[in-house]
């Protein structure tokens, strides 16, 4: 005959028991990561030295969340002459592209952008321009990313 030993018959076994569980549940976001992991974004063959990852993830109202971070990146018009800032385009399939927002780069060459866009698939790009403005790319990207949210 087999005899099999309850480890939560004494109170304390069973507090222990829960403790380790809620530490292995809390924890589980540090091993695995919360959301969708960052993607990296493919580089011009003009910017050598610059790195950039963009993350989407589901928004509120079942909206898309984009952040862009790059470094290394150098200030706008040292890569075009008429440039002042970049400009962080969203293509959507079978859509315009689209302006949605200005990627300001500090003293350390880091540049953050967080923006929503109702797409959940969508082609990134980031160009250097004239103006925050602008409707349209003016000059070719320095970096892209084909961009699939995953809920």
């Amino acid at each position: 005959m087999t005899t099999t030993r309850n480890i939560f018959r004494h109170p304390f076994h069973g507090v222990v028991a829960a403790g380790l569980g809620v530490l292995v549940l809390g924890n589980a976001g540090c091993l695995f990561g919360s959301g969708a992991p960052k993607q990296n974004m493919n580089t011009s063959p003009e910017n050598t030295s610059g790195q950039g990852t963009v993350q989407a993830t589901l928004g509120d109202n079942g909206n898309t969340s984009v952040e862009v971070r790059v470094k290394h990146l150098s200030p706008a018009p040292k890569v075009a002459a008429d440039a002042s800032v970049y400009v962080v385009w969203i293509r959507p399939r079978n859509a315009e592209i689209q302006n949605v927002g200005a990627l300001q780069i500090d003293d350390d060459l880091i540049g953050k952008l967080k923006t929503t866009t109702p797409h959940r698939a969508f082609t990134l790009t980031i160009t250097p321009e004239p103006s925050a403005r602008m409707a349209l790319p003016t000059h070719p990207a320095v970096f892209t990313s084909e961009v699939n949210r995953v809920d």
